[in-house]
């Protein structure tokens, strides 16, 4: 027991409707519209002090909840009757650290999830997936951390230690990690975040490519050599349709060969860093490794360009036949949407899986966990985004800074798809929405908590 540990007195959650000022296209359907949801708690500390804790994130149905026979409206709707279920369980709270309650959390709002489907017809036919479960946890757990922050007396990220936490990661991950603690494998915050900027399925590269269907608002560039005139990025994820080895293959060359120019042109050295993001739409590992074939032969300069492949193949692993050990041997293939319980991270790994793709809409807890089992065990790590705006941003990019990635930039892409979103959030934390010379400059120190 800790005087630092925290009891939850009272719980709000807030929803807000968002709206993309471009929309997003993923291979599972397009985003316009979306919900950010705000949870506010207070708690007190066994030494008696007050504390609040806040957390923010997008409830994402399309990248979560894949269900064609629901309507965005009633899979919305269920997802916010879930977090009200989760934040009414957590008034009922005891004393303890924010470790301990965040896998209890996970544990319950799986449980809730359940209980609703025997009330929902909806949910009797499409079950909610646990990915869905844990994007509504997701901002009562970082509200828990943020909580626990404001009651210490040390910086959040110094503070996963035996010193503060009444479990090791033992207790959690088993027993290769009897006697060790998160800060083992955290590393000072780092102030620079190279941004990784989304380059979409239907993405002009050039002014020239610009149609008159692709409008895009004011002050935000309409095609992939414009924003790396004005942002300098580097680090380019390319969206794929993941249905044609020679179409994939041709975009990626386009890609790399647009970016290398337009780099040099503003004088980027390196040339561009790529990874791909096919979304799940290949079948088979064969397919991929068509595709690399083709680049190598077409252009081989641009292979050695790619960073990763991100969840490549569907999430359902109960359905694999094949395993992803070809297509690692050549560049490394990074879960995401199949990493919803940590109990499959030595599955995974079985499969043949690289790596591990940190995500904090998944919940603060399951992506530290994550990531600590990641580190231990040599995998290949990186930190992904969920186009979160607002204090879900700042949330995000504090974590990164604080992680030993194998691809060192943070996704940022709130900029391309919702930078007028949540305004106040924004004017609170203004250093976290500027980009200088293609990296995100934080702050010299951050405040207690999260943020």
């Amino acid at each position: 027991m800790n005087p630092t540990d925290i009891r939850v007195e009272t719980v709000k959650v807030a929803f807000a409707d968002e709206r993309l000022s471009v929309p997003l296209h993923l291979s599972r359907g397009v985003i316009d519209a979306i919900t950010y949801a705000t949870v506010t708690l207070q708690a007190r500390t066994r030494a008696g002090a007050g504390v609040q804790g806040v957390g923010a994130i997008l409830l994402s149905d399309v990248w979560s909840f894949p269900a064609p026979d629901l309507s965005h409206a009633e899979k919305d709707r269920l997802m916010r009757r879930l977090c009200a279920a989760i934040a009414a369980w957590l008034e009922n709270d005891t004393y303890g650290d924010p470790m301990e309650k965040g896998v209890a959390l996970e544990r319950v709002a799986v449980e809730r999830a359940g209980q609703l489907a025997g009330e929902e017809p909806f949910l009797q036919r499409t079950p909610m997936p646990r990915l869905a479960v844990l994007n509504c946890m997701a901002p009562f757990d970082a509200a828990l951390h943020d909580a626990w922050g404001a009651a210490l007396p040390v910086p959040l990220y110094t503070a996963y230690t035996e010193t503060y936490l009444n479990q090791d990661l033992g207790v959690y991950l088993g027993a290769d990690f009897v006697g060790r603690y998160p800060a083992d494998y955290l590393i000072p915050r780092r102030r620079a975040l190279p941004v990784q900027h989304v380059v979409g399925i239907n993405d002009a590269l050039t002014p020239a490519q610009v149609g008159p269907e692709q409008p895009a608002p004011a002050g935000i560039p309409a095609d992939l050599t414009t924003w790396i005139e004005r942002d300098r990025v580097r680090h380019l994820k390319l969206k794929l349709r993941g249905q044609s080895p020679a179409e994939d293959a041709d975009r990626l060359i386009d890609v790399h060969t647009v970016a290398s120019q337009a780099l040099e042109a503003v004088g980027v050295p390196g040339g561009p860093r790529l990874s791909v993001d096919p979304n799940e739409g290949y079948r088979e590992p064969n397919v991929m490794l068509e595709m690399l074939d083709r680049v190598a032969a077409e252009k081989p300069q641009a292979l050695p360009a790619l960073d990763y492949i991100e969840q490549p193949t569907p999430r359902d692993l109960g359905s694999y036949t094949d395993t992803l050990h070809d297509v690692a041997d050549r560049v490394p293939v990074i879960v995401d949407e199949s990493l919803d319980d940590l109990d499959n991270l030595d599955w995974l790994r079985r499969l043949g899986w690289s790596g591990l793709a940190v995500k904090t809409c998944k919940g603060h807890t399951h992506s530290l966990l994550a990531y600590c089992w990641g580190r231990h065990h040599g995998l290949y790590l990186t930190l992904q985004d969920l186009t979160n705006p607002g204090l879900a941003l700042v949330h995000s990019a504090n974590f990164c800074a604080h992680l030993r990635l194998d691809v060192d930039c943070f996704e940022g892409n709130h900029r391309q798809f919702m930078p007028l979103a949540r305004p106040d959030e924004k004017a609170a934390y203004p250093d976290y929405f500027q980009i200088a010379d293609g990296q995100l400059i934080l702050p010299a120190a951050m405040g207690p908590g999260l943020y």
